[in-house]
């Protein structure tokens, strides 16, 4: 009887864990249809007519969007309830209302704080089956593509901040070491008391930056040439 019971949860597990990847493959084809849709139609809609349609469509999307959170969110309590050791719990995780906005990726391309800027975690669960996906028409093949591009150019992005910070702290440091030899040099050539004691007052307190600034980007500056 156990063993009945046994084979009857792999199983009740299995079928649900696929209704799960179903409707997240069928939400991430419709979310990435509403971006475009409002991508290549709401935002160029010529006439009021044109707008109104294509808010329809847009609206048509929504309703799908909403039925297939239902049954995944139901995929899931059920999944959570079979998995007792919680394991695939931390794979289907609740989806939240902000998961559903409209990707800015797609639809404000050129707006500013790209840089902190990510997907919502459903994009990331068999995203690479769902790319070749041919049945939504090449819409999420695009809409994967732009974030592609946008994630590869913030990468680059934070390569090249990453370069310059190194680079600035080897700067800095050889700042400080310049601003200490110039003060050494007026300090050698000062014939006065009081502006040789300046000088040497300069040159202790541009010695102590540069020996802060080298303990502070030790193993992090770029290497002096």
């Amino acid at each position: 009887m156990e063993i009945g019971l046994h084979d009857l949860l792999k199983e009740e597990m299995e079928l649900r864990i696929g209704q799960a990847n179903d409707c997240l493959d069928q939400l991430r084809t419709d979310l990435g249809s509403k971006a475009m849709l409002y991508r290549q139609n709401f935002r160029t809609a010529n006439s009021t007519r044109e707008g109104t349609r294509t808010k329809k469509e847009i609206q048509k999307v929504v309703v799908r969007i909403n039925k297939h959170v239902r049954s995944y969110q139901r995929a899931r309590k059920a999944i959570l309830r079979l998995d007792l050791n919680d394991n695939i719990g931390e794979k289907f995780k609740e989806i939240q209302p902000e998961d559903l906005a409209v990707s800015k990726e797609v639809t404000e391309e050129n707006r500013f704080g790209q840089g902190v800027s990510k997907m919502a975690w459903f994009w990331m669960v068999d995203g690479e089956q769902n790319l070749l996906n041919g049945d939504s028409g090449g819409l999420m093949e695009e809409f994967y593509r732009i974030n592609w591009l946008k994630a590869r150019a913030r990468r680059d992005r934070w390569r090249e901040e990453v370069s310059l910070v190194r680079h600035e702290m080897l700067w800095t440091t050889l700042w400080f070491q310049y601003q200490k030899e110039i003060w050494e040099t007026q300090a050698l050539q000062s014939t006065e008391p009081g502006k040789e004691a300046y000088a040497s007052k300069q040159v202790e307190l541009w010695s102590d930056f540069t020996k802060k600034a080298g303990l502070m980007f030790q193993g992090k500056q770029m290497e002096c040439i």
